[in-house]
């Protein structure tokens, strides 16, 4: 009877690939029999949340069409997408772009860089300092320590300042990516001289709580405590989350 279940999974999956793939080609084939602006940018609206990388080619294309509401369209759809071609795409047209719209739409697409299939994404939110007086080179130093740990250590791709919630649900869905919401506040120690890293983490977008992580420490220059505590309370949290690069 498990067996059976199983088996009925795979094949709905497959099914389910299937028409995804068909209606992707159906929409590519539609961009491009048509000339009407409107069409091509809704069309080209619609590939971009499909998140396929088939859809790549066609939409680069598009960042040079004569119709700015099309070039719009297509840089936003192959920032949904963000493969590196995709984002390597809008970065090639962005110098060449005249008009502020779409050169705005250009920049978000690229905010974040590309993201790999299977990759740890994540939307990190700004350093809070609990403390109430640290130097806001201090703050900086954290979310500094906290970006390069993750990037080196874990591989991380970080979401868009802002992204809706609806793209990155489509983008983590269709590359398969563990989305979390980090939170990491500065907090006064258990002594005068003394700092605690606290780290909230979140699934990202949905935001159900997985946890929080913290780690005291004193005796030294903040500057040394924070490049110290950061590191390892994000391995502390990647540990019992399973984060591997």
């Amino acid at each position: 009877m498990r067996r059976s279940s199983f088996i009925w999974l795979v094949c709905l999956i497959s099914v389910a690939a299937h028409a995804e793939d068909a209606r992707v080609q159906l929409l590519i084939k539609q961009l491009a029999s048509t000339k009407d602006p409107r069409v091509k940018a809704q069309t080209a609206l619609l590939l971009g949340r499909t998140g396929s990388e088939e859809a790549v080619p066609p939409l680069c294309g598009l960042v040079k069409d004569p119709e700015s509401v099309v070039r719009s369209a297509a840089a936003s759809s192959l920032g949904e997408i963000r493969t590196d071609a995709a984002v390597a795409c809008v970065k090639a047209a962005m110098g060449a772009e005249s008009d502020t719209g779409v050169k705005a739409a250009m920049e978000k697409a690229t905010q974040g860089g590309a993201v790999a299939a299977g990759a740890l994404y994540l939307q990190v939110e700004p350093v809070q300092d609990k403390v109430g007086d640290l130097p806001n080179d201090l703050v900086q130093l954290a979310e500094k320590t906290m970006r390069e740990k993750l990037t080196n250590t874990y591989g991380a791709a970080f979401a868009p300042p802002n992204e809706d919630k609806k793209s990155a649900a489509t983008l983590i869905r269709a590359k398969k990516l563990k989305g979390f919401q980090l939170r990491m506040q500065l907090l006064p120690g258990s002594s005068d001289k003394g700092l605690k890293v606290e780290m909230l983490i979140m699934t990202y977008p949905e935001q159900a709580l997985k946890g929080t992580w913290n780690v005291k420490a004193a005796g030294g220059k903040p500057e040394s405590l924070i490049k110290a505590m950061v590191p390892r309370v994000l391995d502390d949290a990647a540990g019992d989350l399973e984060w591997k690069k």
